[in-house]
């Protein structure tokens, strides 16, 4: 088991991708890491989900300029159709959309943040394999997941292009954060039994917070 800081484990899916990787990320926000990893890799092309309407445009304006980056107002789920979302806010901030939005109701994420989740608004959704098919989309080398507990439900409804993905980058929870939420193991579980293997993760236990990030690659890459 490697433990990285979290810019090193970022820094550490070079070792597994091409140098034109297709990447999806799921939960862009407002375009942070799509700009990063637009810039990591120049030749590859990064296709951005992210359905709250404010966000979205965010994300849309800051990766204008970068046209190796595809943006989706869409949430990735293991349904194509629409779906609830809870938005959440910070109280210092009230009106302002935060990080933490999810497709699933909020529930021990209460106590261990000071997220608030005051209403919730319907998104389309989209599984990964109608999205993949829909656009001609043939092979994903890195999947950058950061959905707030949906992250095990849509690997699970992505069967097909499931099998040409090399990389999954994902957050993982130490606790039900959100209702139904899957934790750690239950992911690491799946992994292996789908033929990913733990490359490193940015905590080195499971007390000091409620959340980190594993990387999985498929079994006999580099370490």
């Amino acid at each position: 088991m490697q433990i990285f800081k979290p810019h090193e484990l970022r820094l550490h899916i070079k070792k597994h991708l091409p140098a034109n990787p297709i990447i999806v990320e799921a939960g862009a926000f407002n375009g942070s890491d799509s700009i990063r990893m637009a810039q990591m890799w120049p030749q590859g092309h990064i296709h951005a989900f992210e359905p709250v309407p404010e966000l979205f445009k965010t994300l849309q304006k800051r990766t204008t300029l970068y046209q190796n980056i595809s943006c989706y107002p869409l949430a990735l789920s293991n349904h194509t159709g629409t779906a609830p979302l809870y938005i959440s806010e910070k109280p210092s901030k009230p009106g302002h959309v935060s990080q933490g939005n999810s497709l699933l109701p909020p529930k021990e994420r209460l106590h261990h943040s000071n997220l608030r989740f005051p209403h919730k608004i319907m998104v389309p959704t989209i599984t990964l394999d109608t999205w993949a098919k829909k656009h001609h989309i043939n092979r994903i080398d890195l999947l950058w997941l950061d959905m707030q507990g949906n992250e095990l439900a849509v690997l699970q409804a992505s069967e097909s292009i499931l099998k040409t993905v090399t990389a999954i980058y994902t957050e993982v929870s130490f606790v039900e954060g959100y209702e139904g939420q899957p934790l750690m193991e239950d992911m690491v579980a799946w992994m292996h039994t789908h033929g990913f293997e733990e490359k490193g993760r940015d905590f080195s236990n499971t007390t000091d917070w409620f959340f980190g990030n594993m990387l999985f690659a498929k079994k006999n890459l580099l370490p």
